[in-house]
């Protein structure tokens, strides 16, 4: 995509859309199609946050009163990406979340009477890149400089300043990330 005047536009839209739902930030970038806002919930950013929806929207927001969204600064996510919480959800500074990502604190319904529908908040930790078509479900928490490979699912906690990969995900090898680097 081009970085020009049509990038400019569409963010200041953007970033005005967001405001006018009485979700603060500083400036909300969007490349292509605008995403799919829900606040029905507490939904904060801490200062920028980026959309690339050039092929599928991003669905974004709190679907019920009780549930809660935390974006750190300048977090990214890509076309198709799926951030909503029923629960809760933080995400840490400068995370790029990958394409077609499902970010999952609740899974919805029984399954049987004997395994009730299972609700639990989600932390995903500062400069974490989540690969395309990764998974994380409720109760996850994911350390800080973590890599969480392409296809992934993630159950449960990873470390930080690892790479993980599989399903369910697990530490592949470890990370020699100093503290203050950022992905970029």
């Amino acid at each position: 995509m081009r970085y020009g005047p049509g990038l400019y536009l569409r963010s200041a839209i953007c970033t005005a859309y967001f405001k006018a739902r009485r979700i603060p930030c500083s400036l909300v970038t969007c490349e292509g199609r605008f995403p799919r806002v829900y606040r029905r919930g507490k939904f904060t950013i801490k200062r920028r946050l980026g959309f690339g929806g050039q092929l599928v929207s991003v669905e974004i927001g709190t679907a019920v009163p009780s549930a809660y969204l935390h974006i750190g600064d300048e977090v990214y996510l890509n076309n198709g990406a799926s951030v909503v919480a029923y629960c809760g959800i933080e995400i840490g500074d400068n995370t790029f979340i990958g394409d077609f990502v499902a970010i999952y604190d609740t899974n919805h319904h029984s399954m049987d009477p004997a395994h009730p529908a299972r609700s639990a908040p989600v932390i995903i930790g500062s400069n974490v890149w989540l690969g395309r078509h990764v998974t994380v479900l409720p109760g996850s928490k994911i350390g800080d400089h973590t890599v969480v490979s392409a296809g992934s699912v993630v159950r449960g906690d990873l470390p930080p300043r690892v790479l993980a990969a599989g399903n369910p995900a697990t530490p592949v090898r470890d990370l020699d990330i100093p503290d203050g680097w950022r992905r970029g």
